[in-house]
């Protein structure tokens, strides 16, 4: 499935539960959701270990050693030019 499909089967989900006017369906979805969301494995966050910080940084620096590296108002540019 991909994330434009992802979203519009929770945004059709959102729709059906806001147009319950049933309490009893209401509990029974927050319960299920409750029992799946405990059996669900859980996601890894976006995080970056300590040694691809040390990594990038050492990239880094070997390419300004190396003069690899792009006029400051390039990168502006290029910044810029993405919003």
């Amino acid at each position: 499935m991909t994330s434009m499909e992802l979203e519009a089967y929770k945004a059709e989900l959102a729709r059906e539960i806001l147009t319950t006017n049933s309490r009893n369906v209401l509990d029974e979805v927050k319960r299920l959701l409750d029992k799946l969301k405990k059996k669900a494995p859980k996601q890894e966050e976006d995080t970056i270990s300590k040694e691809e910080i040390l990594a990038g940084i050492d990239a880094g620096l070997k390419d300004v050693k190396a003069k690899r590296t792009r006029p400051a108002t390039e990168l502006l540019r290029e910044l810029y030019d993405e919003l």
